[in-house]
């Protein structure tokens, strides 16, 4: 899992600022929510051909219902982004769109409040759920935890979301997929969520 470089931590509160003003004027859909420009609801043919897409596509999920392509090009936050598409979906349409930062330890708690802070305070009528030490559902063990925080979205659908957290992997997890702890900012639907709640099937 490839994510963004150290030195670029100190870009993340002024580019969320910015896409937050750009993206939550009227702050009741998630697709007014951008991750690199990308938003629920669009097309990955939009910014990725199929060939590209095929190409990209992640291996560590083995979901019957939808699969996770990692997007690279032109970014300007992040190294990378993971986009969640439904299988058979021809028109490639974006379920969920995240952001990974590498971050370990507290390092990663401490800029996961800066990002919640900023977002919050510009959104006073928000309402925020934060869980810590939630165990991750993608390992099984229950060894992999995560820090939390949900800025739930006032929509006909309660449970879509910009999510903030911080992951921390089991040794296991990390030697078996070669996955890095990290930072993820998400705007997460609640059709995704779903998936991960029945364990990725």
């Amino acid at each position: 899992m490839k994510l963004i470089k150290n030195n670029k931590f100190k870009l993340i509160l002024t580019i969320l600022v910015i896409f937050s003003l750009q993206s939550w004027t009227k702050a009741d859909d998630i697709s007014e929510f951008q991750i690199e420009g990308m938003s629920v609801g669009d097309s990955l043919l939009d910014y990725m051909s199929e060939t590209e897409i095929n190409s990209n596509k992640r291996n560590y999920v083995d979901g019957k219902r939808y699969y996770v392509v990692a997007y690279f090009k032109n970014l300007n936050l992040y190294d990378n982004v993971d986009i969640y598409l439904k299988r058979k979906d021809k028109s490639y349409t974006i379920r969920t769109v995240t952001g990974q930062l590498r971050a370990k330890g507290q390092k990663c708690l401490s800029k996961k409040k800066e990002i919640e802070d900023s977002i919050t305070k510009m959104f006073p009528n928000k309402k925020l759920v934060s869980y810590e030490n939630a165990k991750h559902t993608f390992d099984k063990s229950g060894k992999s935890l995560q820090s939390q925080s949900a800025i739930l979205l006032k929509n006909h659908n309660d449970k879509d979301h910009i999510r903030i957290e911080c992951t921390f992997w089991s040794d296991e997890i990390k030697k078996k997929y070669n996955f890095e702890d990290h930072l993820n900012v998400a705007a997460m639907t609640t059709e995704i969520l779903n998936w991960f709640i029945d364990g990725y099937n």
